[in-house]
């Protein structure tokens, strides 16, 4: 319980020390709004809706947000979490990497994605979209195709 309440305070910490440090604010996408029903008491699992692929690829202003909230979230959680396996005893290695996929879907889930489903599709699909590119834009993601 308490790796898991002090994952989120570096994850936080880390995050504020990423985006202050970094200069080219056009590329880099603002720090993630934390869905506050979710986090109300520490260390709660928040459920992982299901992800049902959408008919089309089309997102909105939200879901554009949401994602680029998301991948900066996932950078610094990958970050923190290839220390902490580098670090690992090999035993270890697949007990932390079974719990990384798990916070990956947490991490999406507190940021209003149905987990790291939508998310990949996202980035498979939506991205790939000409009609989600200003989308994008906006949220401070660049597409190049």
């Amino acid at each position: 319980m308490k790796t898991k309440v002090s994952l989120i305070a570096m994850l936080l910490v880390s995050s504020f020390c990423f985006l202050a440090c970094n200069e080219d604010d056009n590329l880099t996408p603002d720090m993630p709004h934390v869905n506050k029903a979710a986090t109300l008491k520490s260390g709660q699992m928040v459920e992982i809706p299901k992800f049902v692929v959408p008919t089309n690829a089309n997102i909105d202003a939200l879901k554009a947000r949401q994602y680029a909230d998301a991948s900066v979230a996932l950078v610094l959680l990958g970050q923190q979490w290839s220390l902490r396996i580098e670090k690992a005893p090999d035993q270890e290695k697949i007990k932390i990497l079974s719990a990384y996929e798990k916070a990956r879907d947490q991490v999406c889930a507190n940021l209003g994605l149905a987990g790291i489903a939508e998310y990949n599709w996202i980035t498979a699909v939506a991205m790939n979209s000409e009609d989600n590119q200003d989308l994008f834009a906006k949220v401070g993601i660049k597409v190049s195709q």
